[in-house]
């Protein structure tokens, strides 16, 4: 039976996905590629078996599997994932969240509290940075590299830089999330495997997708070979811990046995 793989467009997921593109491959799969949260709708949905899905779904829907020792993870600063303000963010009244991102839209909140003591309004918006900061005071943008110059007038806070200041963890944004009844030996195998083609091959695909994104090799090839990490490690799993506990003290999830708890 052909394996349905949910895979992110971006670029940090490049080093777990692109074997099944390869002349290497073997395996029966089908590759989709969509935005996290429509990846975790066709997960809910069972129009895949496996994603690469924000991790805040796994913490949402227990039920669905973690594959082991395989994440996208960031020890600090992860370039990717940041809110720009056109306010001091200590000032911040009003937030667009990228409506792409159900784990950086959480994290957000987070940080803002944990680290400003703000509770802002909050919008979902469509990715679109001028737009979002026309409507609110700051707006969070995930995945796009070409962002990387400060607009004029504008404060930025990395949300990986951000949570490790406050926690000293490393932040795990995604994992390969499974439903039960597919998972099996052969798929965590699969998913190993790509895993370990791509992460033997970070130069050549920092090469590859700098010219089909359109951004400098230099920056690739920081992200990909310095910024981005893609085990699963006790310290990765204390990260994750830690921002399931936060959600929770803030009723973005359920608190198990708690009765009436928000979710």
């Amino acid at each position: 039976m052909t394996l349905r793989i949910g895979s992110v467009p971006y670029l940090n997921a490049k080093p777990l996905v692109d074997w099944f593109h390869s002349p290497e491959c073997s395996a029966d799969v089908e590759l989709i590629y969509e935005v996290p949260s429509r990846l975790a709708a066709m997960l809910e949905a069972g129009e895949i078996d496996v994603a690469n899905v924000s991790i805040f779904e796994g913490l949402r829907r227990p039920e669905l599997v973690l594959i082991p020792d395989i994440s996208i993870s960031a020890y600090g600063p992860v370039k990717s994932v940041r809110l720009f303000s056109r306010a001091p963010l200590h000032q911040i009244r009003s937030v667009a969240l990228d409506t792409s991102s159900l784990t950086s839209s959480a994290l957000t909140r987070i940080l803002l509290e944990s680290r400003f003591g703000l509770r802002p309004q909050y919008v979902e918006h469509a990715p679109e940075l001028d737009s979002m900061l026309a409507e609110c005071d700051a707006g969070l943008i995930i995945g796009d590299l070409k962002l990387f110059d400060l607009l004029p007038g504008t404060e930025v806070m990395d949300l990986g830089a951000a949570w490790q200041e406050w926690t000293g963890l490393p932040f795990v944004y995604a994992g390969w999330l499974a439903r039960p009844e597919r998972l099996s030996p052969e798929m965590a195998e699969i998913l190993t495997t790509a895993k370990n083609w791509g992460v033997s091959r970070l130069e050549m695909l920092a090469e590859r997708w700098a010219g089909r994104m359109g951004l400098p090799l230099h920056r690739c090839q920081d992200y990909l070979i310095h910024v981005m990490n893609y085990d699963l490690t006790p310290d990765q799993l204390a990260g994750l811990h830690r921002f399931r506990e936060e959600c929770q003290a803030r009723c973005l999830l359920p608190v198990p046995g708690a009765d009436g708890a928000a979710g």
